[in-house]
């Protein structure tokens, strides 16, 4: 997989989970697009929703840390509100593909993948979900509304794992049209 970061972010805290690049950090994707998310953009890691950590991993390990905090930045968390569908999309894609320049296998970038489009679709609900961590919610009780998500969730990771043939981006997309 090629592809390249510019190095590793450069934050401060800022918050109970949000953080600010005090330097730019950039993503090359495999065609050579530059994606930088500038000095000054908020990130609070992967936005995996709290029914998912578990299952995928908790906002700050992985391999996904960089591609997380370019893909904050162009899917209009922080310092750049005001990203259309398309444009949200292609962070998507990006992120895929970061996951995979930083090591995860085909397989781990798909399930997060999954994690990010199940992001999307339960942040247009907000008022079912409830996607960030709250320090002061010491609750360990799934709700039902997290229970929706984990279901659709390992179902896709079922199908993906009866359906994945290779490195391929647009069966995924297929994969999530046909569950969400």
């Amino acid at each position: 997989m090629s592809g390249k970061f510019s190095g590793n972010p450069i934050t401060e805290w800022t918050g109970d989970r949000d953080m600010i690049l005090t330097e730019p950090l950039t993503y090359q994707d495999p065609e050579g697009k530059d994606w930088t998310a500038p000095t000054g953009t908020v990130v609070n890691g992967a936005t995996i929703p709290r029914a998912l950590w578990s299952s995928v991993g908790a906002p700050f390990v992985g391999k996904y840390r960089r591609a997380s905090v370019v893909h904050d930045y162009f899917v209009g968390e922080g310092a750049n509100p005001g990203v259309s569908r398309k444009e949200r999309r292609a962070a998507d894609k990006m992120f895929y593909h970061a996951c995979r320049t930083d090591g995860c296998s085909p397989r781990f970038a798909a399930i997060l993948y999954i994690g990010v489009a199940l992001g999307t679709w339960a942040s247009k609900a907000k008022s079912v979900f409830k996607l960030g961590f709250d320090p002061d919610d010491e609750s360990f009780e799934e709700s039902p509304a997290d229970r929706l998500l984990r279901t659709k969730f390992e179902k896709m990771v079922k199908d993906l794992d009866e359906s994945l043939d290779g490195d391929e981006i647009n069966q995924l997309d297929r994969l999530i049209r046909e569950n969400l």
